[in-house]
């Protein structure tokens, strides 16, 4: 009797958990739903500010993002496949540690404006943060395709985030930006990679999207990592901002990313 019960009550938090994630997914779809309603909002109401009310619209599912997604560590494995379908980017890591929810905001032009949100577990706690008041002035952010990881050793991860930028129907920018789990905090600026101007955060290059729009994959894919031979490739961009079929490699030497010598 007492194993029956006990499988009753299981059965019944899972319940309970998959229907507040449900809820939780509806309530973020109303307002990724008002973020394009006020993207594209053409009515001449003069009470009305649209650019306020977008602006809104992004900060209310930023904040009910970070705050459902700390409540609830079962999000960080929840596919939220309504947002994608609406145009969220969700990228977790293999080990389902660390996830990155990145969407448009529609706040700019030909240059895109995004936002993020980090998740990140911690003793199987989740834990949720922004990091947009981090940016420069004028910086409009990045989106987060994939996460890759690299076990640095048995007590340290690294994730390296797989980001792309949009300046103008021409200019892009792709890169890797290194992140950890430390302390019970995410530490965004871990520096791995070694460059002739030092030891960075962040490796990436701008390049002219026309060069690479006949590829057939969306995302043009250009950065490959494999993660058993440690090994990081990103293709040589000509100062023109064309992408050439060669690569770049950059393999982990125990303590940094080194770039190889053919």
């Amino acid at each position: 009797m007492k194993h029956l019960l006990f499988a009753i009550i299981l059965l019944g938090n899972s319940v309970l958990y998959a229907q507040d994630l449900k809820f939780m997914e509806q309530d973020l779809l109303k307002e990724i739903t008002a973020i394009r309603y006020w993207q594209e909002y053409t009515g001449n109401d003069s009470k009305i500010n649209q650019d306020d009310s977008l602006a809104q619209a992004n900060t209310r599912l930023k904040t009910k993002l970070i705050t459902y997604t700390a409540k609830n560590s079962q999000t960080i494995q929840y596919a939220f496949k309504a947002l994608q379908d609406q145009g969220m980017t969700i990228a977790t890591s293999a080990d389902k540690l660390f996830r990155i929810y990145s969407w448009d905001t529609w706040q700019g032009g030909t240059m895109h404006w995004f936002d993020n949100v980090y998740q990140f577990m911690d003793n199987k706690q989740s834990k949720s943060l922004s990091l947009t008041d981090k940016r420069e002035e004028g910086d409009p952010g990045v989106w987060f395709s994939e996460i890759f990881t690299l076990q640095m050793d048995s007590n340290k991860t690294a994730y390296l985030g797989y980001c792309h930028a949009i300046y103008s129907t021409k200019d892009s920018y792709q890169g890797i930006k290194l992140f950890s789990i430390e302390n019970g905090q995410l530490n965004d600026t871990l520096h791995l990679i070694k460059t002739k101007t030092g030891i960075r955060n962040e490796l990436g290059f701008y390049f002219d999207f026309f060069s690479v729009v006949d590829r057939s994959e969306r995302p043009v894919k250009l950065i490959y990592y494999y993660q058993n031979s440690k090994v990081l490739k990103i293709p040589l961009v000509l100062e023109s901002g064309e992408v050439t079929s060669k690569f770049i490699e950059y393999i982990f030497t125990g303590h940094y990313f080194e770039r190889r010598r053919k």
